[in-house]
């Protein structure tokens, strides 16, 4: 019997350069019938049991603990196993003391490279002879026994029950009695009603919890439940597009969280279900292309002369290496090993498992006061186990800071709209980039449908294939502008593909969204069988040709369309954003410099609104705003911390003299006491930056005035004078440059020389220059200032916002 092993995997971080899928595809190639695993950690079993049994390949475990290892065959052992492990305990399994080394390089080449004590795959043969004990070893693992059931919350009973607290109208009877037969018939209940007691949770402890997310949102159930709040009636969102019986993975329900209180959420539903029943989950962070080539590079000294494409694990790559010259043919090998090898451990973004059992007595974990499940959610899927997606959200934090109004009234007030649509989007959520500014100048939203198709559009698919410009343009057939009014024709979203399918393709809404989820993921065989179907109902409404045109759009569209139901929930976040920055813009910007920081379009958005950004201030180190102008705090002063800002809020500066007893008094280095002035933050106490610098000095030596005074009138000594110098307003760019890196004093001040902009601004033409106007002045794309520096002001040259 050939017996593969023991192998050490590279999800022993650092310890092995062996992926499994390698060890797995040598085993399979050469016909070992077994593989021995020897790791010091379960993290590696879910994913080496199942490769193994795809391949018809025998898998034997062994949890390793220095030169002992203890063998697991079925499940009691690994529960006992994974139990010890958990609580760091002594193992009551088999002993074996492994007499030979284990395997941890794919390849040869490798070991030649790395020279770390291990053998290679190749070697295996010799170790075969020693592992003549394992040939009569049966391992008998039911992975099904390692399944998380959620918390049974009652069932289809407690669901109704709950949907029966609301005023139902006779429209929603219909459509909940429909969604609770397939719910139920889906066994989803139990699940729905966890995702319940989270927001219920959240709710209870002032946690923010955004509008709705996803899929989830057609659903009136989950609406009636209080976990997304948009009815989904009032915006025709269809249920199919969130569940139907054709489905065969549970649900999404995912939750937007305030950032800063996700964690505190995930204590609270530790105290409800218990500490190890919640957990977060294992992710893997692994090399990519650019790491791998990289790696190679390092190790081996020089670059290939074949260009080697992305990624390196394909059939190009391996034609081109054929005929490749031997050095060449190494490089690819060493890169092509290092593809996809694990190389830090993190957890997952949004993932937490809540188990109705203790997850510590079967579940490996890390533990800490939130544990997390050893096993990725790739391995935990092949189990049957499902996770709860609660995301943080920051622009929820944002609002909090804001003291947002949360309304779900569609009506958003024209002068609003009209200043968004000038492409003032600078913080505002899905649409504060520079492809989302340009949506906005291109569509000019004129009530809430339009911000939702605004955010549906700004991807790289619709950008690409012009479907922002057809939209615009109302580019598209007559009978879809009267299908499709509200998008004019143009299929925006994912639930305009269902509704063509079902009015002109006769299609019900389970094919619907089977023949949509085909088409966005190029399944022929599915899209062939509703093709047909589509094309002979469609053609006795519209004809042949249009039928035939029309599905071919479909499938063009499908790449991009959008799912209609989460664009519509994140539009309400939007529009509270709207609101809060238009009507009262000093507070939305001043807040939004405390939790993003300030750059360019800040400023510019800044002054178009009639807002003065100001200089740091000693006397308000935290900042402040008032309804025309807004101060930064001193943390955006170079080296100033948080705690310095708090310390400085404590005193009062009436002059330089109390500023300096007090930086050197507490041991201020002199870069930072430099950045303090430069900035600009002592200018109400004496505005003469360079002169404070110079003075800096003396100040450090003991010379202080009340000394100097001292001296006159016991010694009669005269000290000498310095004579003053102004600081001009070349000093003034490089001084804020250096300490807060825009010169705010030298943008606010409308009568800038040309020679300034001239000398100074073309430095900075990569902080400067985007194609904005900045103040008075403005600037192309390439850095030069348009007809020989003439001015303008911003309100006539909006178009360039």
């Amino acid at each position: 019997m050939k017996i593969l092993g023991p192998i050490i995997t590279s999800r022993t971080i650092g310890k092995s350069y062996l992926q499994l899928k390698d060890a797995i595809s040598y085993a399979k190639k050469n016909n070992f019938q077994k593989i021995i695993l020897n790791e010091p950690h379960p993290k590696s079993w879910i994913r080496f049991i199942l490769l193994c049994k795809i391949n018809d390949i025998e898998p034997i475990i062994l949890l390793n603990s220095g030169k002992t290892s203890y063998l697991i065959t079925d499940n009691v052992s690994m529960m006992k196993a994974i139990k010890a492990y958990n609580k760091n305990e002594i193992l009551d399994l088999k002993k074996i003391r492994m007499n030979t080394g284990n395997i941890i390089y794919p390849h040869r080449i490798l070991k030649e490279l790395i020279k770390k004590e291990g053998y290679v795959l190749a070697d295996s043969k010799e170790l075969t002879k020693k592992m003549k004990y394992f040939e009569n070893i049966i391992s008998n693992i039911d992975l099904n026994k390692f399944k998380i059931s959620f918390p049974n919350l009652g069932g289809d009973e407690e669901l109704e029950n709950e949907i029966k607290k609301n005023k139902i109208s006779l429209d929603e009877k219909r459509r909940l009695d429909h969604e609770l037969k397939v719910i139920k018939q889906m066994q989803v209940p139990n699940y729905i009603l966890n995702v319940k007691k989270i927001v219920d949770i959240a709710k209870e402890n002032q946690i923010i919890i955004g509008p709705g997310r996803g899929s989830s949102v057609g659903s009136l159930v989950v609406f009636k439940l209080g976990i997304n709040k948009i009815n989904p009636l009032d915006f025709n969102l269809y249920f199919e597009r969130f569940l139907n019986i054709n489905r065969k993975q549970l649900p999404d329900i995912d939750l937007d969280i305030e950032s800063e209180r996700r964690n505190e959420l995930i204590e609270k539903l530790q105290g409800f279900y218990g500490r190890y029943n919640v957990a977060f989950i294992r992710t893997l962070s692994t090399m990519k292309y650019k790491s791998s080539i990289k790696k190679a590079q390092e190790l081996l000294g020089y670059k290939p002369n074949i260009k080697i494409s992305m990624p390196i694990r394909n059939q190009e790559n391996f034609k081109k290496i054929k005929n490749a010259s031997k050095e060449d043919n190494v490089f690819f090998r060493v890169a092509y090993f290092f593809e996809g090898m694990e190389q830090a451990e993190s957890t997952h973004a949004a993932g937490v498992i809540i188990s109705k059992n203790s997850l510590i007595d079967y579940i490996p974990l890390e533990i800490k006061e939130i544990p997390i499940i050893e096993w990725t959610m790739e391995d935990l899927k092949e189990i049957g186990v499902e996770k709860f997606d609660i995301l943080s959200l920051d622009t929820l934090t944002f609002l909090k800071k804001l003291d947002y109004k949360e309304n779900y009234e569609k009506h958003i007030e024209p002068k609003l709209l009209k200043k968004f649509s000038y492409g003032l989007t600078k913080g505002i959520f899905q649409l504060d980039s520079y492809s989302g500014k340009n949506i906005v100048k291109k569509i000019k939203p004129k009530n809430f449908d339009e911000i939702s198709i605004s955010i549906a559009l700004n991807r790289p698919g619709p950008l690409e294939s012009g479907m922002v410009e057809d939209y615009v343009t109302s580019h598209s057939e007559d009978f879809l502008k009267k299908i499709l009014p509200e998008t004019k024709g143009v299929i925006v979203y994912q639930e305009q593909i269902m509704f063509l399918a079902k009015k002109l393709g006769n299609l019900n809404f389970e094919e619907s969204d089977i023949l949509r989820r085909a088409l966005s993921k190029k399944k022929t065989e599915e899209i062939s069988k509703l093709k047909e179907k589509f094309i002979f109902n469609a053609s006795k409404q519209i004809g042949k040709k249009s039928a035939l045109d029309l599905f071919e759009k479909i499938e063009n569209f499908s790449q991009y369309s959008f799912n209609k139901s989460h664009s519509v929930a994140y539009s309400y976040i939007l529009k509270w954003l709207l609101e809060e920055k238009f009507n009262n813009p000093s507070k939305f910007f001043f807040n939004y410099i405390l939790h993003k920081g300030i750059d360019i379009d800040v400023i510019n958005e800044c002054n178009y609104l009639g807002i003065t950004i100001l200089n740091p201030d000693i006397q308000k180190p935290k900042g402040d705003f008032q309804e025309k102008y807004i101060i930064i705090p001193m943390t955006f002063i170079n080296g100033v911390s948080q705690k310095q800002i708090s310390i400085f809020d404590k005193e009062s500066f009436h002059s330089i003299d109390d500023f300096f007893h007090f930086v050197y008094g507490n041991n201020f280095s002199r870069t930072l006491i430099e950045n303090i002035i430069k900035s600009g933050a002592l200018d109400k106490l004496n505005n003469n930056r360079r002169n404070l610098l110079r003075k800096m000095t003396a100040y450090k030596k003991g010379q202080l005035p009340e000394i100097e005074d001292l001296k006159n009138s016991v010694f009669g000594e005269r000290s000498q004078e310095h004579k003053e110098v102004n600081t001009n307003e070349y000093l003034i760019i490089e001084y804020e440059f250096e300490s807060i890196k825009y010169p705010l004093s030298i943008i606010n001040n409308e009568k800038l020389s040309k020679s300034i902009i001239k000398k100074y601004f073309n430095r900075y033409e990569n902080i400067y220059f985007n194609g904005y106007a900045y103040n008075n002045y403005l600037f192309d794309n390439s850095g030069i200032i348009k007809n020989n520096f003439y001015y303008k002001k911003p309100k006539k040259i909006i178009k360039e916002i």
